[in-house]
């Protein structure tokens, strides 16, 4: 289908998902974030997928809401819920993750965010609710609210801390401060910092590689347990971790797991 302010594209089992209004930093709008929406379902849905990449068009990841939309909200005496707060999520899904931005979590295919420039606000936080974090050498972080007269929004003081540690989360948090890909990637904010040349290019042949050496039935599986873990004890954790075992003794991709090593050949997953 037809966006305005996103692109989509499917290749070799990768689909990008790229804000896109790089004369704004691309920052967030309510077009936006339906688009977004519609696009990662769609790639959810579409068995040609098994990796999603969110990036930025230009010079920019994600500037934030745009200010446009603030400076409305600023006026309002009751600011719009729906666009706001409310989140509609499809199927089975635990009420903790049926929330605006942490439904990312229950998406059944790893999510990368490929952060390629400022990502400040709202773009901070969205790429926390993805599996990965890849920065751009010119990639620039700050979580902004405290300098906006905002709260800690969308359970980012619930995700941060769990990412980055308390201390630097306070830090990040109170201060607002800009900091760099280098200090992203020393507090575990991000994963890696690759060159600009090419950055979206290194980043897809990563997902690409993800996409056809690994089982996407395991990744689908340990991503729930990750972050069903997140709010289990050890117990609970341990005990499914047992139940899905013995679920996945019987499958096709353990038959295949196993076939291709003892075959000496690359694997053909189907994730069933």
């Amino acid at each position: 289908m037809p966006y305005e302010q996103i692109a989509y594209e499917v290749s070799n089992q990768v689909a990008t998902v790229t804000l896109n209004r790089p004369d704004k930093l691309n920052a967030w709008t309510e077009t936006m974030e339906k688009e977004v929406t519609e696009a990662i379902r769609a790639a959810s849905s579409d068995d040609q997928v098994r990796v999603i990449i969110l990036t930025g068009a230009g010079k920019g990841f994600c500037a934030g809401a745009d200010m446009s939309l603030l400076s409305a909200i600023s006026q309002e005496s009751s600011p719009r819920s729906e666009f706001l707060f409310d989140m509609k999520v499809e199927g089975a899904v635990r009420a903790d993750f049926q929330k605006k931005h942490a439904w990312l979590l229950t998406v059944p295919k790893p999510i990368i965010a490929a952060i390629n420039g400022p990502a400040v606000g709202l773009g901070f936080v969205v790429p926390l609710y993805c599996d990965f974090r890849f920065a751009s050498e010119k990639a620039r972080f700050s979580v902004i609210f405290s300098k906006r007269g905002l709260v800690a929004e969308y359970g980012l003081a619930w995700m941060l801390p769990r990412l980055v540690g308390v201390g630097n989360a306070i830090e990040l948090m109170y201060t607002s401060k800009l900091f760099d890909a280098r200090e992203a990637l020393r507090i575990g904010l991000v994963s890696r910092v690759l060159p600009e040349e090419n950055f979206l290019g290194a980043v897809q042949e990563f997902a690409r590689e993800l996409a056809s050496t690994v089982s996407p039935r395991s990744l689908r599986v340990m991503k729930q347990q990750i972050y069903t873990g997140l709010l289990q004890n050890l117990g609970e954790a341990f005990d499914l971790a047992i139940e899905e075992m013995k679920g996945s003794f019987g499958t096709e991709d353990f038959k295949e797991g196993v076939a291709h090593f003892l075959e000496k050949r690359p694997s053909a997953f189907t994730g069933q």
